[in-house]
């Protein structure tokens, strides 16, 4: 999905990951996060969360400490967070 400049792609189990999809994850699924004004393809990779812990807070995100543009408000994360809540539980 695409919010603001960010592109949020759900890793599920068995899905690649990591730098040019090197790895395979393994457990519960993942959120990631690219900038879509740099890079190719997704973007460039910013952060990766668990999507448990993204639907367990509230309020805005800080995906970057020192990169103020790095960040999702409250109202954005809370899109976020239903996308995630509906695509995770289409999975089970």
């Amino acid at each position: 999905m695409k919010i603001d400049k960010f592109y949020v792609r759900i890793v599920r189990d068995g899905d690649k990951y990591g730098m040019n999809d090197c790895l395979r994850h393994t457990g519960e699924p993942m959120a990631e996060f690219y900038d879509t004004r740099h890079g190719i393809g997704r973007g460039q990779f910013v952060q990766r969360y668990y999507v448990e812990t993204l639907l367990a807070s509230g309020g805005g995100l800080m995906l970057m400490g020192g990169v103020p543009e790095w960040s999702l408000s409250g109202e954005d994360m809370k899109i976020v967070r239903e996308f995630l809540t509906n695509e995770v539980k289409n999975d089970n």
